[in-house]
């Protein structure tokens, strides 16, 4: 057999990974279930991926439809507004996939070192994005806050279903609210016309 793992195939047993989490959750998926879900031996995915946390990771991610890094609309609040509207979009879905895993990853470091790994470029993009109104003379200077946005919009996603229940999830009028009230704010961008 060879060491190159068809793209294709790898995008089924992604499918299948994520598939298996959201009817599961992490811990009760297992390296052997997605094997027998995409008729893959276990070697062959011990070898492409090392661990079952960092297939899961990268099953979660690739599945996630958040790309952070391909907005860029012109303004902050544009460019804030597209992001929430990507969370938004897919919050029903992510949202208890993340909670699983936040959860798992308490009692697994390899979990929150495949995680971390896999939300920095997202990270980067977020500050890519308040460059870019510094640069565009919207922001005067970096403000403080902009080292924190990842934990404004990821507390403002998940907050719901932790404090009203799993099936609180978020829509794109509470994150437009949210940005316009706290995100720009906190930015030194002020009040905004976010909102709807």
């Amino acid at each position: 057999m060879s060491s190159r793992f068809p793209v294709r195939r790898r995008r089924e047993v992604l499918d299948a990974t994520r598939r298996l989490v959201a009817e599961r959750g992490f811990e009760q998926t297992t390296v052997e279930a997605v094997a027998a879900a995409t008729r893959t031996s276990k070697a062959t995915l011990y070898r492409q991926w090392g661990d079952k946390a960092s297939l899961v990771v990268e099953a979660v991610s690739a599945g996630s439809g958040i790309a952070i890094g391909r907005i860029d609309t012109g303004s902050l609040a544009g460019d804030l507004a597209a992001v929430a509207d990507m969370l938004a979009e897919r919050a029903a879905v992510n949202v208890p996939i993340v909670l699983g895993i936040a959860r798992a990853g308490q009692r697994d470091p390899a979990l929150l070192a495949a995680l971390s790994a896999r939300l920095l470029p997202e990270v980067e993009a977020l500050r890519a994005i308040v460059g870019r109104a510094v640069a565009r003379g919207e922001l005067p200077v970096e403000p403080p806050a902009a080292r924190y946005l990842q934990h404004m919009l990821t507390g403002a996603v998940l907050a719901p279903s932790l404090l009203e229940g799993p099936a609180a999830t978020v829509d794109q009028r509470h994150l437009h609210d949210y940005l316009a009230a706290v995100v720009l704010p906190a930015l030194g961008a002020g009040r905004s016309p976010v909102a709807d």
